[in-house]
């Protein structure tokens, strides 16, 4: 049966961490729930506390498709360490670089309750890991380094992955379009200029690159406006007072180009 993966921001149950005691038709029915969850939802890997079960269990789908049931998994050999960017159900669509051993080997118990043991490197030991802190209540949070935790909490309030930095940069990419827009105004003011010293013939070209010009300066202002708030969300701390000096800045450059318009329509 397919089952509701629980998800931030509803807190899964406060059972969790149970032995499993009886190997029976209940825990087969709770695998074969995972499983199914699995499927539906195309993950690699489910714990059964993330469908609302307390039981420790954990269900990997391998590459060729078949399954390992890991069951009250231990892990008694770690080594090595790594720093992978993770990803989980419980956070869909956010991600973050948390530290796990590189190598581990677990010992844990089949279906049949018998006794079985597991070495594991790469994505396999890092979904593992993962999967086990879900047994004692966790989530992959808690292997944040405090920086990395603040910025996956920024990420968390704005419902974004795409915040890469805390900090508030001086300079930002947007600027380059402001930039092209003042060589462009600047274009435009010696054309006006030039207009007095050219003849009939030259004037009406010079009137059409100054129509361009101030089309090209308007779309570059709309650009601007909407790529400017999409880069502004990348950064928590600066994110609120962006706000303003986006609309302030896109004002003033948008009243510039009305004067220069009306300039235009006067000389031209």
């Amino acid at each position: 049966m397919i089952k509701e993966i629980i998800k931030y921001p509803t807190t899964p149950s406060l059972e969790f961490g149970g032995n499993v005691r009886h190997f029976n038709q209940e825990l087969y029915d709770l695998i074969d729930d995972i499983k199914d969850t699995m499927q539906a939802n195309d993950l690699n890997a489910l714990a059964a506390f993330q469908i609302g079960s307390a039981y420790a269990v954990i269900v990997i789908k391998n590459e060729d498709g078949s399954y390992v049931e890991i069951i009250n998994p231990r892990i008694i050999k770690r080594e090595g360490t790594v720093e992978p960017i993770e990803t989980t159900a419980y956070f869909p669509g956010l991600s973050a670089k948390t530290k796990r051993y590189e190598k581990i080997k677990v010992m844990y118990e089949d279906r049949e309750g018998k006794q079985q043991f597991l070495e594991a490197d790469g994505d396999l030991s890092i979904t593992i890991q993962r999967k086990i802190d879900y047994l004692f209540g966790s989530n992959f949070r808690v292997r944040l380094s405090d920086e990395e935790r603040k910025l996956f909490d920024s990420k968390l309030e704005f419902g974004t992955d795409a915040i890469t930095d805390n900090g508030c940069p001086t300079v930002f990419k947007r600027d380059r379009i402001l930039q092209v827009f003042r060589v462009f105004f600047i274009s435009a003011i010696l054309g006006l200029i030039g207009s007095f010293f050219v003849s009939e013939e030259t004037l009406q070209t010079l009137t059409r690159v100054e129509n361009y010009l101030m089309a090209s300066m308007l779309g570059l202002i709309v650009i601007y406006f909407f790529y400017a708030q999409y880069e502004g969300k990348q950064y928590k701390n600066c994110s609120s007072c962006q706000i303003g000096n986006i609309i302030g800045t896109s004002a003033i450059e948008l009243t510039k180009l009305l004067v220069l318009f009306i300039a235009s329509y006067f000389i031209l």
